[in-house]
């Protein structure tokens, strides 16, 4: 069990069918006694407040479209769900938090939430729904789990750290860095999208954080 003090990021493939249970695990292995979450609160309103409703606009078309016997899949439904369910990281933590009574914080940008969730009554339409439904495109979570493999196996940097990642990452440092002040000597989990843990500009390098991949075997000190 890591000591007292620590940070530990965990890197998590987002909407993976494996993640509750990995991260079940991972935070029984570390045994947080504070959380941090790369989630938004504007994130988490919108969908607890309006994801019912999209939700069953999507179940209603995809249903539609299999009782007409129209081209529909399900790897296209997933998609579109994800969009609107809470993710895995928050549900688990959310039963941590109430099972352990340890901090949970969202400490990403509600301004990237926002500009993403802004448009999509015009994403979720019916109509959109309808042509998303009809494609069979790539799994995107197959795709994603591929391009971490290549990254944690390889050693290949297939996804490219963006400019809104540094901005995310810079804000989330400085709420970790207040956060471990009030929480002095605690050990802290963050939980974020694998393709956090690159970090080039070392912003996390101050904490001195054990970094960890959801889908590695075990936690070396």
């Amino acid at each position: 069990m890591p000591a007292e003090g620590l940070l530990v990021i965990l890197g998590v493939i987002h909407w993976d069918e494996n993640g509750p249970e990995l991260l079940n695990q991972w935070m029984e292995a570390i045994r947080p006694q504070v959380i941090t979450l790369e989630f938004s609160k504007y994130g988490m309103t919108f969908r607890g407040e309006q994801g019912f409703f999209y939700r069953q606009r999507i179940e209603e078309v995809y249903n539609r479209l299999k009782k007409d016997n129209l081209p529909c899949y399900d790897n296209a439904l997933s998609m579109l769900l994800s969009y609107i369910e809470m993710p895995y990281e928050f549900e688990g933590a959310s039963q941590y938090n109430a099972a352990h009574d340890v901090p949970l914080y969202l400490i990403d940008m509600d301004l990237f939430s926002y500009l993403r969730l802004r448009g999509i009554e015009n994403l979720l339409s019916v109509a959109n729904i309808e042509r998303i439904l009809s494609e069979d495109n790539e799994d995107p979570l197959g795709y994603e789990q591929a391009l971490a493999r290549l990254y944690f196996e390889k050693g290949v940097k297939a996804v490219s750290y963006t400019d809104e990642m540094y901005v995310r990452d810079r804000y989330m440092t400085n709420k970790i860095g207040v956060l471990k002040k009030y929480h002095r000597g605690r050990r802290f989990l963050h939980v974020a999208g694998w393709q956090h843990l690159q970090d080039p500009y070392n912003l996390y390098a101050p904490f001195k954080p054990i970094k960890v991949f959801s889908y590695d075997k075990a936690l070396c000190i």
